[in-house]
């Protein structure tokens, strides 16, 4: 625990330290981070957590693909201001938020275990039952993270991806994409 660490008095009587948890409004966000406060507060029970969501400019640019703003940081930036001005004490991040480099004097202090490492891939239903393995070459995979179009090229070298924008929380993406499945493009 951090000297910036908050107390507080219960009504007890009890003296209990604070702790402040940043992290991003999505949905998302907010699920990791109630995941981190259930496992802080199974370690640390006398620990009284605030969970202070904030948006970020990753969160609030929605019309532009984000690997064209030229901007690192872009979901990450205002929480590790808010942690630099003693706004919170600890920040949540789904870690291919990151940037490759953290801050000077930032680090990371946990990882939590992973509950399902595994993306999804959503198909149009002409390729049902097919895999990215036996996709036909040259098809276009759609992404909205250049790392993980780095990562696919690199163990599906005949498949095209293409860095699409979604709009939005992860719910809302499965909304865009059934609008793109119905069409033949």
């Amino acid at each position: 625990m951090s000297g910036n660490d908050s107390i507080s008095q219960e009504g007890n009587g009890k003296v209990s330290r604070v702790i402040r948890m940043g992290t991003r409004k999505s949905q998302l966000a907010r699920i990791q981070t109630d995941s981190v406060a259930g496992r802080l507060r199974e370690l640390y029970p006398d620990v009284h957590l605030e969970i202070v969501a904030m948006s970020t400019i990753g969160d609030k640019i929605l019309d532009t693909a984000l690997s064209k703003i030229g901007e690192k940081s872009l979901f990450t930036k205002e929480l590790e201001n808010a942690l630099e001005r003693n706004e919170v004490d600890i920040v949540v991040h789904s870690l291919k938020d990151l940037p490759t480099s953290l801050p000077p004097g930032f680090t990371i202090g946990a990882i939590l275990q992973r509950e399902n490492p595994h993306d999804a891939v959503v198909l149009h239903p002409k390729n049902a039952g097919l895999t990215l393995d036996s996709l036909p070459e040259r098809s276009v995979i759609g992404t909205s993270s250049l790392r993980r179009a780095a990562q696919l090229k690199k163990r599906f070298p005949q498949l095209e991806f293409e860095n699409i924008k979604f709009f939005g929380y992860a719910n809302q993406l499965l909304q865009q994409l059934s609008g793109w499945l119905v069409s033949d493009d």
